[in-house]
């Protein structure tokens, strides 16, 4: 076991696994189809769903099915940072899933989309907030944790992930806390290693200005001058052609400021910026 496996067995972290997830899914779906009732259980801890199946919706009295759906809801622990989700509503949520997310589910999983059978997921953020820190621990991160976004910050740079939206991918695709831990920290560190080799990069370059970072911003100021710009490196979170796209506009901002100074001033300076 790895040492970051034993530390997250020893403080109790998140450690089931996406097939494990998947199996408790089922099984909660399928004893909900056998009894033709609401059912309700832990899918992993800080993990919680609800199921109303289409059958019992389709006998039952509207009544009935509310008094057990408030009854297995009851049945729900306390979360520190609890977000309800309704799976039947993915249509509202603007995510990007493989083709197969709901494969996994088989015909229950059709009639979720449909809206014949209701499931409602309940999931403690706490828990993976938890996992995440430990995964960047390490790597001298500092996190500070909101709804729906938390902030990780290395040095003076800072990158952003949509916990709420990391959760809601989860559910749909079947997926443990642990492994959407195990995805989400490498490109949070990814990213902040990325924001500071930008920075080293234009730095380096453009070394006849003073450069420095706030907050989300690399801010270029022009010696004697009261010339500034303002870079917003969050910019750099896109693909690689939207990565290229934006350093181009920015080699050519960076150039047209210092070459107006460089006007002013009555000399000309050349275009050092490497593509």
């Amino acid at each position: 076991m790895t040492e970051a496996a034993n530390r997250r067995k020893q403080t109790r972290l998140p450690d089931t696994s996406s097939a494990m997830v998947r199996q408790r899914w089922l099984e909660l779906l399928d004893l909900s189809y056998a009894t033709r009732r609401v059912t309700q259980q832990e899918i992993e801890p800080g993990v919680h769903a609800v199921v109303v199946p289409a059958v019992y919706r389709n006998e039952a009295r509207k009544d009935l099915i509310e008094v057990e759906v408030r009854a297995a809801t009851s049945q729900v622990p306390e979360m520190a940072r609890g977000v309800r989700l309704a799976l039947e509503r993915l249509s509202e949520f603007t995510l990007t899933l493989p083709p197969d997310y709901r494969e996994w589910m088989g015909a229950r999983g059709q009639d979720i989309a449909a809206g014949d059978t209701r499931v409602t997921a309940f999931i403690d953020l706490a828990y993976l907030e938890a996992a995440l820190l430990a995964r960047v621990w390490d790597s001298g991160v500092l996190v500070e944790f909101g709804s729906p976004l938390a902030f990780f910050r290395r040095g003076a740079l800072t990158d952003y992930a949509n916990v709420y939206e990391a959760v809601v991918a989860m559910v749909f695709e079947g997926r443990s806390l642990a492994d959407t831990a195990d995805r989400l920290a490498p490109e949070i560190l990814k990213r902040l290693q990325f924001y500071a080799n930008a920075y080293h990069q234009l730095t380096s370059l453009y070394a006849e200005a003073a450069w420095h970072i706030d907050r989300d911003t690399f801010v270029m100021k022009v010696p004697r001058t009261h010339l500034s710009l303002a870079l917003q490196y969050w910019e750099l979170r896109g693909g690689h052609a939207t990565v290229q796209k934006v350093l181009k506009g920015w080699r050519t901002r960076i150039e047209d400021l210092l070459q107006q100074q460089a006007s002013r001033a009555g000399y000309e300076l050349p275009r050092t910026f490497a593509a």
